[in-house]
């Protein structure tokens, strides 16, 4: 019984170990525009991106407003990382 009970304890704690290094992919749409922003986190969740700053090609800062999700579009069945 208590063999049983080990083996259950490190099945359960790797899967926990493997969960907690997952990145998370999340899909941003820039409001106002038609754009979608793809980024990925290594912690937190993807409601919490409210802006995303970036340099463009004059080497101004940009920074645009999203609205994200982690929820998975069409588009991505087509592709593969």
């Amino acid at each position: 019984m208590k063999k049983k009970i080990a083996i259950l304890a490190a099945v359960v704690l790797a899967l926990g170990l493997a969960s907690c290094d997952k990145q998370t992919t999340c899909r941003c749409s820039v409001l106002g525009t038609q754009n979608v922003r793809i980024i990925k986190l290594e912690k937190g969740n993807c409601e919490q991106l409210k802006t995303y700053t970036y340099h463009n090609v004059m080497d101004s800062v940009c920074m645009d407003s999203l609205l994200c999700t982690d929820y998975e579009f069409m588009i991505d069945s087509i592709f593969e990382e």
